[in-house]
């Protein structure tokens, strides 16, 4: 009779098993009945399935990776829960819900199924708020895929899904995190209450710190690192990620699937959101310019000066916030240059600068402050426009940085031809 009673058991015990729902991981995506998703930009509480740990060696903190959802609804991850003698976590790798069959039908090479195919039931439907989000943060992607060798796409698609396209209040200012790492960085840290999984699908409440990062850039670079460095318990636990060993951003995100993140589709909802908005173009070594010759990044190889850090000095108040006229003025001053307050629209600058005492004219330079007239070179065609010149070409055109051309608060490169250039004002500053 013990006997049976143990039988029965192990039976419960089994069937369990099996029993341990799948937990999904968009917080910001929808599935739709015909099988497309949705990108949504407002926040739930739909949890996640990723799971990372690190230690920063600098602080000698332990980094426990994204978890659940927080009650300030940020968007995380789940995390398995680590073995009692440990503090890192356990990478969880996904059981097959049904076991393989004994003799299974091997495709003809005639009707192998496509990757595409494979992604067939994975759809995400193209929105202006997640291209802005990529805009945002693409070309500190594409600098830290290229120094790691990691894909930038790949990079991008995560902080998407992770952030619902930059709308969790952890991925937003002041916390900046993409990737909702756990720990400090530099010894910064925010903490949020979050859900947990406790590995057999009950579900309890701990308060848990993230890591708060001085910009996205940041929050990449430190991505990169675990990516790089791995968990104290393996430190190539990532490696599949490198461009060195996977030969295609499909066998980057496969790799995350089941380590990253226990969300067995996670792989094919980074793939979407990689070929739904061509994330591939930030794996290429340099930008593309745009058809309107817009590059949006803070900094530009050709620039004679240091790069954009994106501070707010005092008086920027006097202009309008995210606007050309806050931006030129805050580049200014971050380069040690003055400028007035007062300087008026965009339009205004040559003739409010002439009125001030400032060196004016149409010769292009390098270091000034250059207006444009409403329409001229597509200003705006009731204020005008103004940037900064960041250099002058041996061709006579202009290399300029400018805010809000690419979206409010985004700082952008273009080239102005010479004619162009030749008809514009330069205000030098003093």
């Amino acid at each position: 009779m013990k006997r049976k009673l143990l039988s029965l058991q192990m039976i419960c015990v089994l069937l369990s098993v099996n029993l341990i729902p799948v937990i999904g991981h968009a917080n910001e995506l929808t599935q739709s009945e015909s099988g497309t998703i949705e990108e949504g930009t407002t926040e739930t509480t739909e949890s996640s399935s990723t799971e990372e740990t690190t230690t920063d060696s600098s602080t000698s903190q332990t980094e426990t990776g994204t978890t659940e959802s927080t009650n300030t609804s940020t968007e995380s991850s789940e995390e398995a829960q680590p073995p009692a003698n440990s503090h890192e976590e356990v990478p969880v790798t996904p059981q097959p819900s049904a076991p393989a069959p004994e003799q299974p039908v091997q495709p003809t090479a005639d009707h192998a199924p496509t990757e595409a195919q494979l992604d067939q039931n994975i759809k995400v439907v193209k929105n202006e708020p997640t291209e802005t989000f990529i805009r945002r943060i693409g070309e500190k992607a594409r600098a830290v895929g290229q120094k790691n060798d990691l894909y930038a796409s790949v990079m991008i698609a995560q902080a998407i899904l992770e952030t619902g396209s930059g709308n969790s209040d952890l991925s937003q200012n002041p916390y900046h995190n993409l990737f909702g790492i756990k720990g400090e960085y530099k010894g910064e840290k925010v903490d949020f209450s979050t859900q947990e999984d406790d590995g057999t699908g009950n579900w309890y409440t701990i308060d848990a710190s993230f890591k708060k990062y001085p910009g996205y850039k940041e929050s990449f670079e430190d991505y990169a690192k675990l990516m790089k460095e791995g968990i104290d318990s393996n430190k190539t636990i990532y490696s599949g990620t490198w461009k060195s060993n996977a030969v295609s951003y499909r066998e980057a995100t496969k790799s995350l699937t089941g380590v990253y993140a226990t969300d067995t589709s996670y792989d094919q909802k980074l793939n979407a959101f990689i070929e739904e908005y061509d994330l591939t173009e930030y794996d290429k070594e340099k930008p593309s310019t745009s058809t309107s010759g817009i590059i949006v990044a803070d900094s530009h190889p050709d620039s004679d000066f240091k790069e954009y850090t994106g501070e707010t000095y005092s008086g920027s108040e006097a202009y309008a916030a995210g606007n050309c006229t806050q931006y030129v003025y805050n580049r200014i001053v971050q380069l040690e240059g003055y400028v007035e307050t007062t300087m008026g629209n965009g339009m205004d600058w040559g003739t409010t600068g002439k009125a001030n005492g400032y060196e004016v004219s149409s010769k292009p330079k390098s270091g000034t402050a250059v207006s444009f007239q409403p329409t001229v070179a597509g200003a705006d065609g009731t204020y005008g426009h103004v940037a900064f010149v960041e250099h002058v070409y041996d061709d006579g055109s202009i290399l300029i940085s400018e805010m809000n051309v690419a979206g409010l608060g985004m700082v952008s490169f273009r080239v102005i031809d010479k004619d162009t250039a030749n008809t514009l004002a330069y205000v030098t500053p003093k």
